[in-house]
């Protein structure tokens, strides 16, 4: 579990999702692949995808639905859940801490 934590943040796309869920926390947003700059080719869209599955599957982040639509794809009421907000903190080098549990 700690090497999928560590593989679904080592990510940058992964970390500028973080990031965002942070700025808002507590409210939950509705994040789209264009508030984190990831919506100029359908490639990007895949890769937003992949890290919100990565972020999803590793439970450091939860989503009332999910959505692909003409729009691109859009998370629906996103946060940051409580081991996602203990292990991914602001000013956290969460990657070097999650080496570190795994040692």
């Amino acid at each position: 579990m700690i090497d999928e934590n560590a593989q679904a943040f080592g990510s940058a796309d992964a970390k500028t999702i973080v990031e965002a869920l942070w700025s808002s926390w507590p409210i939950v947003v509705t994040l789209c692949a264009a508030d984190v700059a990831m919506d100029d080719s359908p490639e990007r869209h895949i890769d937003f995808i992949k890290a919100l599955q990565e972020l999803g599957d590793s439970g450091l982040i939860t989503f009332e639905a999910f959505i692909v639509g003409p729009g691109g794809p859009q998370m629906i009421d996103a946060a940051l859940t409580a081991r996602g907000r203990a292990l991914l903190g602001p000013g956290v080098d969460a990657a070097e801490i999650i080496r570190q549990l795994a040692n």
